[in-house]
């Protein structure tokens, strides 16, 4: 649709707001609306003080699911922001749906029951949008896949049962700040007034942000599996070997480690800083592609697995790392100029 600007007094220009939109958000005469302006200036976009958000409460017919899929149901309305999910059967509820029900629980931060009967759940999140800031969450994340790999690495090179069961528990806390931090992102897209209390100047990195998060799960998602190796091995490789894998983990650490700062902070000497240190993990995992095919070292399958799997970590820490770079250009005017 198109508006006329129009004249008012000597230096002011005013545009109309189209009435179905008005009416929908109940605007009137002396309300206030924000108008927030992208990063290069080409466009505005107009946010009611008080934005409406439908679709906060939502229901869920049980009977037409599995207890499987009411638990990816309730999942996926907590990830779409939904206050309160109610969840309903027309007969009493099976106890593999009321199980379902407090799995989803135990997996969603701030979700609870808050009301039980024999044939309704009703489940509601506490959590705000203000509660958090998607770059402080963002590292939460990435620390926390961080610890995940360095407890499987312990598991595999020392055979440490104990932190064997760290990566468990770890990988149960990741997916918690997973599902909340797409929760946010969504809330924020369909709110834009919440950018602020989110702790970003503008929508811009939502979608980025989003394919990081995605990045560092299924980075997760590796180091759990090397945590599984672990549990098949009965002996570990000798001093050498461990020495090298650990430096090839400790070198994937400082990637990732300077490629989330590049997200965070979007900075292009930050995003050349972190291809330095994914030089360093291509140099160590070659020599210890080559020390493991030379030697043969015990556990050789295990192993050879294993580094395969840390390689895969890094291609997804790369993808984060386009993304950086994207920030950064945006960020800084300066490294394009326009002819």
């Amino acid at each position: 649709m198109k508006r006329k600007v129009q004249q008012l007094g000597s230096s002011t220009l005013a545009v109309t707001v189209p009435a179905d939109w008005a009416r929908y958000h109940s605007i009137e005469k002396g309300d206030e609306v924000i108008v927030q302006r992208d990063e290069n200036g080409g466009s505005l976009l107009l946010v009611p003080e008080q934005p409406k958000v439908e679709d906060i409460e939502t229901t869920i017919d049980a009977d037409r699911l599995t207890a499987a899929a009411l638990e990816r149901a309730i999942v996926t309305q907590y990830v779409l922001g939904r206050q309160l999910i109610r969840i309903e059967s027309t007969a009493p509820m099976s106890l593999e749906c009321t199980n379902a029900i407090l799995d989803a629980e135990r997996r969603l931060m701030g979700l609870g029951i808050v009301e039980q009967a024999e044939t309704t759940v009703t489940v509601r999140c506490s959590v705000a949008p203000g509660d958090f800031e998607l770059p402080t969450l963002l590292g939460r994340l990435s620390r926390t896949e961080a610890m995940i790999r360095h407890d499987a690495v312990s598991a595999l090179l020392e055979g440490d049962a104990d932190a064997t069961q760290r990566v468990e528990s770890r990988s149960e806390q990741l997916e918690k700040l997973y599902y909340l931090f797409l929760r946010l992102v969504f809330a924020t897209y369909r709110n834009p007034r919440l950018n602020r209390a989110v702790g970003l100047e503008t929508g811009f990195p939502l979608i980025g942000y989003r394919s990081v998060a995605q990045d560092v799960s299924l980075m997760a998602d590796t180091a759990v599996e090397i945590g599984t190796l672990a549990a098949d091995v009965d002996q570990a490789p000798d001093e050498t070997t461990a020495s090298m894998f650990r430096d090839l983990a400790d070198a994937l650490d400082e990637a990732a480690s300077a490629t989330r700062d590049a997200v965070t902070t979007p900075d292009y000497d930050a995003t050349e800083a972190a291809r330095e240190a994914f030089d360093r993990v291509d140099e160590r995992a070659a020599a210890l592609n080559d020390h493991l095919m030379a030697e043969r070292p015990e556990p050789l399958l295990a192993l050879q697995r294993a580094v395969v799997l840390l390689e895969r970590s890094a291609r997804h820490s790369r993808d984060s790392l386009t993304v950086a770079t994207h920030l950064a250009f945006r960020a800084d005017s300066s490294l394009v100029s326009e002819e």
